[in-house]
């Protein structure tokens, strides 16, 4: 007859303030999860918080690793700087200038 492997155990025991809102609802939720399977649901919540927490610190770091390289432009510095389209007063000047001049000339054949 072949022994049984030996089960290894370890013991938690939890203590709730039910005071406490927070306490309060763990306790409400725990109570929900039928007899037999509390553990089993406390051991699959506590790892997926760390998985959660680990890939949250991940996606922290690659947004921060991304952010290095870009500039911010502030609204105002955006609403200051001239839109595409708008021209300069003097460059208008200039062309208006430019204009007048080839009105004055007479018009050459050849060109």
């Amino acid at each position: 007859m072949r022994k049984q492997a030996e089960q290894k155990r370890a013991r938690l025991n939890l203590s709730l303030n039910l005071s406490s809102p927070f306490q309060q609802e763990a306790w409400k939720r725990l109570c929900a999860i039928p007899a037999g399977q509390r553990t089993d649901a406390v051991c699959r919540a506590v790892c997926r918080m760390y998985e959660q927490n680990a890939l949250l610190e991940a996606v922290r770091q690659i947004i921060r690793e991304e952010l290095r390289g870009v500039e911010f432009i502030s609204a105002k510095e955006i609403t200051e700087q001239p839109q595409a389209g708008d021209v300069d007063d003097s460059v208008l000047g200039f062309l208006l200038g430019l204009q007048k001049e080839g009105d004055d000339e007479p018009s050459d054949p050849l060109f």
